[in-house]
């Protein structure tokens, strides 16, 4: 397909599907939408994949590998995000589709249906939510990994100083930074159980190594107890495929300017039916409530939406739906699949670079998007400007945990050529 032929048809899916969810929108133009791919061969399929980079607007100077951070919107979330600000701006009409757009969340994570989740602004906002709200007394416990973002350790840390709950950390690695099989983690959970136990808050995906935890038997362990279950799951929507159904957590707290390439400053809440009656509102307000009045009655929506209130942006959720338009037309599986195949490329690459200059952090069996390293003979925040002076690549440090290590990751814009040009510049770098 060239790329006149790949524009003439997204651009009318894209038509099509702005018209079908907003009328008052639909005289305007959205860019592009992917088509999905029919060939099984679709991960190395570099024709296809070089039309999805040319929807980024990354500039071509930068070797863009830390999407763990900030995920670079497609022209038409920007678009979309664009046209809703100028509608309100000209017509005064500020609200829109919540329902569809919390609908298309579900789809991503496979939650039973959009009353389960409510909008964030982030990762931290959500987790705050819970941490803030949960039924918790003072010497209570929760459990944490040693190797935390601070958006899941601050609101857990905040709500000790405040209650007097205690938090354990439970370590990941070992002394050499070698990190535990699944079984020796869980065995270590289960050593920091105790009676006191109320709520286990643990990243899905590690910020750090891009560990993937293994969160179902997590998730199965705490309910054995009666604990509540939280995930950070920052990372894997929108790179890897997502069940909080299977995985059995209580609340999965996620966003939408990482993987998913949506717009900057909004983020999701999964919480489970059983588990918001234990969650209280701390913040609050209109939009929150089933009934309020000057009886001093207040009652709260029973859905996910209670945790929802007061005037939002919505240009933002409705650039997060066009997002999901855009990752589903390209099939969440194929962007799975290009993913693991960029990072395969990656690792092979590195391993072959430079024998004895570093060691993965990143355990062999925890596939995914990002990949991290820590060198044996150059400083890590060196290795970071050096890496930038060269050819402006544009990677992560990664000081949390005391690892003083490296980190890289890839996305659907990411070519193989950007993966050979940054090894090149690696190996010249360590050299």
């Amino acid at each position: 397909m060239d790329r006149r032929t790949f524009l003439k048809i997204t651009a009318t899916s894209a038509a099509i599907n702005i018209a079908s969810r907003d009328t008052s929108l639909a005289g305007t133009n959205a860019h592009a939408k992917v088509i999905p791919i029919a060939d099984g061969s679709a991960a190395e399929d570099e024709k296809y994949w070089s039309l999805v980079r040319d929807e980024f607007p990354i500039s071509r100077e930068v070797l863009y590998f830390n999407n763990g951070t900030m995920g670079p919107s497609p022209r038409i979330v920007t678009d979309r995000v664009t046209q809703r600000i100028i509608h309100v701006d000209s017509t005064g009409d500020y609200g829109g589709d919540y329902e569809g757009i919390k609908s298309a969340v579900a789809r991503v994570i496979n939650a039973k249906s959009g009353d389960d989740i409510a909008f964030t602004h982030n990762v931290s906002e959500a987790i705050s939510i819970v941490s803030s709200g949960i039924e918790l007394k003072a010497g209570d416990e929760v459990l944490l990994t040693n190797q935390e973002h601070a958006g899941n350790a601050i609101p857990w840390l905040a709500r000790k100083n405040r209650d007097g709950i205690a938090i354990k950390f439970v370590p990941l690695t070992n002394e050499k930074w070698e990190p535990y099989s699944d079984d020796e983690f869980l065995q270590r959970i289960k050593d920091a159980i105790t009676p006191r136990t109320r709520a286990i808050s643990m990243p899905h995906l590690t910020c750090t190594t891009g560990h993937i935890l293994p969160i179902k038997r997590i998730s199965q362990l705490a309910r054995e107890h009666g604990i509540w279950m939280l995930a950070d799951g920052a990372h894997p929507p929108g790179m890897l495929l997502t069940d909080v159904q299977d995985l059995g957590v209580h609340a999965y707290a996620s966003c939408g300017h990482k993987w998913l390439c949506g717009p900057k400053g909004i983020g999701f809440l999964y919480i489970a039916p059983d588990f918001r009656e234990h969650v209280i509102p701390t913040w609050t307000g209109g939009e929150a409530d089933k009934y309020w009045g000057y009886d001093a009655r207040l009652d709260f929506m029973t859905t996910a939406s209670k945790y929802d209130f007061a005037t939002q942006n919505f240009a933002l959720f409705d650039g997060l739906h066009a997002a999901i338009d855009y990752q589903e037309s390209i099939g969440l599986d194929k962007i799975e699949q290009r993913v693991l195949h960029l990072t395969t490329m990656l690792r092979n690459g590195l391993k072959e670079l430079a024998p004895g200059h570093f060691h993965f952090l990143t355990p062999p069996n925890s596939m995914s998007g990002l990949t991290t390293i820590k060198l044996e003979h150059m400083d890590y925040k060196e290795f970071f400007n050096k890496m930038w002076e060269k050819r402006k690549v544009r990677t992560r440090v990664v000081p949390e945990g005391g690892l003083e290590a490296s980190r890289f990751s890839v996305h659907i814009y990411t070519s193989e050529d950007d993966v050979a040009s940054f090894l090149e510049v690696a190996k010249a770098t360590l050299a």
